[in-house]
């Protein structure tokens, strides 16, 4: 039988944790659980858990995919044979295979948060703080602790950041569609994708995660195929050309922030207000949790007033506001994206 130790107790947060715990830390954003969690970090025992970080490229180093699930190994002096080993076993579960040699910098976003997850889980310590992971660790009979979006009953604790329940959300959009005029078609974009997005409809498209979908609509990805807005071929054109007619707002916001504070981008008062914004105009955005980075690359897109905007993995937290916006304005909306909730605000859904 296993016996439970207390590993730690916050009497402010009215927490304690023990050995083996399961906890979920839960909230709308800015709610503080990044903060809690690092809290909780900060009274750990030092060497003997491992972070996952919410900022995607603060759990890499530089190098390649192989170099870094080789990482952990190395520095728990596993023995050559037994890491190539383990790399391979960890590289085939997660499919990495093909990645091994690839950069970090080339890998798209949610391949980089698969591989955060796996060079944790090829050597792992006894305790697990996860900020936001894309996938809870299966058979981990460890301490696990975790901000996310997951299911309360696979927990023994659950906080709730959040002050109050979500309201149902009742939207009046009005934005009339053009059944006759297609602002995107897309033929062959990967084998067997071919599609369109008509004049002022709300899209939303699921397909396998591994594929980079808004990386190629966006330009910053080759395709085989042809993307035509409206009526002009804009496959081949330059990253700034089709950027004045499609916006993308990427799932990692880190990818798009070249600015030092939120106000030195310009943004207008109308747009910090609906991107949650207008109380942080003067922060760095190094100091900005992973979501206030992505309303502020949001806001950041909508100010280049596209006729089109992709939104890559998006968030529910602010989202209906920034629907009405888009609505507003008559922006076409694409949402890449596999998340049942969106569903209901959008016009129909592309599966491949």
């Amino acid at each position: 039988m296993n016996t439970k130790n207390t590993l730690l107790a916050l009497e402010d947060d009215q927490l304690v944790i023990q050995t083996g715990d399961k906890i979920l830390i839960k909230g709308a954003m800015a709610s503080g659980k990044t903060r809690l969690l690092k809290k909780i970090a900060g009274q750990l025992p030092k060497h003997q858990f491992d972070f996952l970080f919410q900022t995607l490229d603060d759990n890499f180093i530089s190098g390649t995919v192989a170099e870094n699930l080789a990482f952990n190994l190395e520095n728990n002096a596993i023995p050559l044979g037994q890491m190539r080993a383990s790399v391979q076993e960890s590289a085939e579960t997660y499919h990495l295979t093909d990645d091994l040699d690839t950069a970090i910098s080339d890998l798209s976003p949610y391949k980089k948060q698969v591989l955060a997850m796996a060079q944790l889980l090829i050597y792992p310590t006894e305790i697990l703080v996860l900020d936001e992971p894309l996938f809870l660790p299966e058979a981990f009979e460890g301490t696990l602790i975790v901000t996310g979006d997951f299911e309360p009953e696979l927990f023994d604790q659950v906080i709730d950041l959040s002050e109050t329940a979500l309201a149902t959300v009742d939207l009046d959009l009005n934005r009339q569609i053009n059944p006759d005029k297609a602002i995107l078609s897309v033929t062959e974009l990967v084998p067997q994708m071919s599609f369109a997005i008509y004049e002022g409809e709300k899209v939303a498209i699921s397909a396998p995660a591994e594929l980079p979908i808004a990386d190629m609509l966006a330009g910053f990805r080759p395709t085989s195929g042809e993307i035509d807005f409206y009526y002009e071929d804009v496959t081949h054109q330059s990253l700034d050309k089709r950027g004045r007619k499609i916006g993308y707002i990427m799932a990692n916001p880190d990818d798009m922030i070249f600015v030092k504070r939120v106000r030195d981008a310009g943004i207008s008062d109308e747009l910090l207000a609906l991107c949650q914004l207008t109380a942080i105009k003067n922060e760095r955005l190094s100091q900005l949790s992973h979501r206030q980075k992505r309303l502020f690359t949001t806001a950041c897109i909508l100010m280049q007033a596209t006729p089109i905007v992709i939104i890559e993995q998006p968030e529910f937290e602010g989202f209906p506001e920034i629907l009405t916006y888009l609505d507003q304005k008559g922006v076409t909306l694409l949402l890449v994206t596999d998340q049942e909730q969106f569903l209901p605000f959008m016009d129909r859904q592309e599966v491949f």
